[in-house]
């Protein structure tokens, strides 16, 4: 019986450099553990209803607006990571709505994902304090192992 380290690997997107540098990793794995690849990305919940305490202001609102949102982050994970699988790589595209790191945590523990690799912006200092990140949340409250790709890009 042949056991393997990983079996389902999750990778999360928010279409960022950072991004796609976690991403090369993620496909890495996966196909060197033969495992299946989640591709993950989380839209902002458009909802109708404004926050209670928010002030009205009359905009015109286009229907269509959220679908044509769905169907520009299905052709960007189609361009930006399916294309550049290997053929016999497994995957499965979860397009999400809602807040990153629940959406994260709740779809990589449906799936029992055992590994979930996402990119870190490396926030530091003020900005970490007030803002913090998905990548630190899930990590914080995964069930399983969490893999931060820091970029590779030089900062300040």
């Amino acid at each position: 019986m042949e056991t393997r380290l990983f079996k389902n690997i999750a990778f999360s997107t928010d279409f960022s450099e950072n991004a796609d540098e976690a991403f090369v990793t993620a496909k890495e794995l996966a196909a060197h553990y033969r495992a299946t690849l989640h591709i993950v990305h989380v839209m902002v919940n458009y909802s109708l209803s404004p926050p209670i305490h928010a002030t009205y202001m009359p905009i015109e609102y286009d229907p269509n607006f959220v679908e044509q949102v769905t169907e520009a982050a299905k052709k960007t994970i189609q361009e930006h990571y399916v294309s550049k699988l290997e053929s016999s790589q497994r995957y499965v595209i979860h397009l999400l709505s809602g807040y990153a790191s629940t959406e994260i945590l709740r779809i990589t523990k449906e799936m029992d994902v055992d590994l979930i690799v996402m990119g870190s912006h490396g926030l530091t200092g003020l900005a970490h304090v007030l803002f913090g990140s998905t990548a630190d949340r899930v990590v914080r409250k995964a069930h399983c192992s969490v893999l931060t790709i820091r970029s590779s890009a030089k900062t300040e």
